[in-house]
This record gives structure tokens, sequence and C-alpha cells, in this order.
């Protein structure tokens, strides 16, 4: 096998943020191993709490950089604009090239913008990722309703997971200030929360309709214009800004890679996490796609996958084998509704409350603790 001494991460997703804080075991087995990203790491499982003010935007975000220079690792800051395989090098939007023996992207995943709503640049029209953008919506709302002013009217699009937990933070935001919420929840499907038990779906829209929130389910967005947002039926719902989650896609780097992959899941890997056609380009987490054994597009795989892929690369180092990426079948998912209680749900099972949450802010706390304590150890 060639000599393979140039490591390059891409992106500081969940499963990068482990191989920087172990970045030191690769450089053992002769890599030199340097991380291109073009800033911090926010951490998506706390973005809603931060959006309704449980936690400032410091709280959800770390440092891979420090990571990464603490164990002997380099930084590059800045963002890929092409991969060229044959060559091996990385295109960069504002450095030379890059070149790469091993390649593994965590570039996490992009919502998808219907174009009927939000072509690009339209202002007024946020989206649940880029995580930081949350946190310039909530400075945003929250100039406003600090004075006499009437607040925006805000209109969520998607009725899932992400769409619920952001509408109930939406209006923890609003109860924080003692404002009356104008926030309305589209959803395509009849009810919220298509994939979980039905009596968890009933249960969280109660809650938010107890607390000022109006559902349009079973409704389709159709076009938007600054104060009106027009659904498929004919009606109409007063929104001065829309909110979108309407589910994740890969980025558009994946889309110029001439690799197996699907337009919306993202690029193909085996199980050993690398490409079928390219074995030096590995990928996981929301980028990624295991066609056989496909994953949603949660933080959870990515962690679950970060300690197979720095075994791969250290097998890769070493001419060793590589060891495969079983993701499970059950997972926990538990969302911050913004009024102190959470809804748990792991396959059929569900539970609300606030044990519920404890639950979630323990767990949240317990990842970003590991990794500010290595960053503490710089």
């Amino acid at each position: 096998m060639d000599e393979i001494t140039r490591v390059v991460l891409v992106g500081a997703g969940h499963a990068h943020l482990h191989l920087a804080a172990n970045v030191d075991r690769l450089i053992a087995r002769g890599a030199h191993v340097t991380l291109v990203t073009p800033g911090a790491f926010w951490y998506s499982g706390m973005a809603s709490g931060m959006l309704g003010g449980d936690y400032r935007d410091d709280e959800d975000r770390l440092d891979p950089t420090a990571l990464m220079r603490a164990r002997g690792g380099d930084v590059v800051q800045d963002r890929v604009v092409s991969i060229d395989r044959r060559q091996r090098r990385l295109h960069l939007a504002n450095h030379e090239p890059l070149a790469y023996d091993l390649l593994s992207l965590n570039l996490g995943s992009e919502v998808y913008r219907p174009s009927r709503l939000a072509p690009p640049g339209t202002p007024d029209v946020w989206a649940a990722k880029p995580v930081h953008r949350l946190w310039q919506l909530r400075q945003q709302l929250e100039s406003t309703l600090a004075t006499s002013a009437p607040p925006p009217r805000l209109a969520v699009i998607g009725g899932g997971p992400t769409g619920v937990e952001l509408t109930a933070n939406l209006l923890a935001l609003f109860e924080r200030y003692g404002r009356s919420p104008r926030v309305t929840l589209v959803g395509n499907d009849a009810r919220l929360l298509p994939g979980a038990p039905r009596g968890a779906g009933r249960w969280v829209a109660r809650r938010l309709m107890r607390r000022g929130a109006r559902l349009e389910l079973a409704a389709s967005a159709m076009a938007w214009e600054p104060g009106t947002l027009h659904l498929d039926d004919g009606s109409q719902v007063a929104a001065d800004q829309l909110l979108l989650a309407t589910g994740l896609v890969a980025p558009e780097l994946i889309a110029t890679l001439d690799l197996p992959q699907d337009a919306h899941q993202g690029l193909a890997i085996t199980p050993a996490l690398h490409s079928p056609d390219d074995p030096r380009l590995f990928a996981v987490g929301d980028c990624a796609w295991l066609a056989s054994a496909p994953y949603p597009k949660l933080g959870v795989f990515g962690v679950r996958q970060a300690p197979v892929l720095l075994a791969n690369l250290e097998a890769r180092l070493s001419d060793e084998p590589l060891q495969p990426f079983h993701p499970q079948r059950r997972y926990l998912s538990i969302l911050n509704l913004g009024d102190g209680r959470g809804l748990a749900l792991r396959g059929r099972l569900w539970w609300r409350g606030r044990s519920a949450l404890w639950l979630k802010r323990h767990l949240d706390h317990r990842f970003m603790a590991t990794y500010r304590a290595e960053d503490d150890t710089d």
C-alpha cells in the first residue's frame, strides 16, 4: 500500500469533534492531521433551547481548533469549495489547495429550502440550520420583545420533531418577555410528529395550542410574501418571518463528487464508513448515506460513528483490517418544549414532563462538558 501520512478532516461535526480530541492517536501512527472548518462547533442538541432562552450562545458552541492544536493537529479555518479526487487535493475558498492521502467528511446537513418559499437571499426567512442563525434570530426577536413595539408574526414550516421544538421555544421566548405569542406551525401531515406514537403527537399539539400557538395541519405552504403565507387550500396565515424545519439534505459539496450518492440522503458509504468507489474518502454523520442500514439525520449517529471512524483511520495508517459500523435500530430523542418540560421518544415508547427535560439536559451538558474538559487540558 502507498504510504499514507496526510489525513484531512473536513467539517467539525459530532464525529470530528471526537477525532480532534484524540488526534494524537493518529499522529502516533505517523500521520499529519489537518482539520478544515470555517468556525466553531455549534451543538444542535441545545439549539432550540438556545432560541427559547435556556442557553447563551457560548454555552452551545465549542472551539475544535483548541482541541486539535492541544494534541498536535493543524487547523485551516476555511471552506472547501471542491475536491479533486484524482490529484487528492482540496480547493479552498481562501487558502492554497490542500493535499491529502486520507480524507474524512463530517459536513453535517442543510435545511431543504423550497424555492417557492425562500429563493436564495430572501430576508426574514430563517432555518433550523446552521445553528448560529438561531442565535441571530433570538437576538433580533429580543430586540423587539423588550420594547412596546408589536413583535413579528412567525410561521414555522414543518410538523416534525424540529418544527415542534422550534415552535415550543419561540413560545418560550415570548413568554419570557410577557408577550402574547404570534406563532403558527404549518405541517403537511394531519398530525404533529407523524413518526411518533399518536398519543405523543396529540399531547404535544394540545400543549402548544394551550400556550397560544396556532396549528395549521394537513396543509402545505405554497408561497410567501412579507406579511402573508399562502397555503395550498387557498387560506392565508399572517407571517412576517418564516422559520424552516422542512427536512434535512446533504450539503451542496456532496453533489459535486462523482461518487455513488443519494440526492437528499448524502454520499453513499460502506459499513466501514468510506465510499464504495474510493476507500481513501470517508464520510460520517448527516452528509453520509449507509444504504445497507439507513439512519436518520440525528447527532446521535455521528456520535456513535466517531470511535469507529477513528479506529478505521488508525487501521488505514497501519494497513490493518477495518471494522464495521452498525447503526442502532432504536434511539432516544428528547424534545425541549421550552416550558420546563420535555417529550422523550424511543421507538413506540414515549413520556413527557420535567423528568424528560432533566434527562435531556443531563445528556447535553455531559456531551459538551466532555469536550470542554478536553479543551481545558491545553
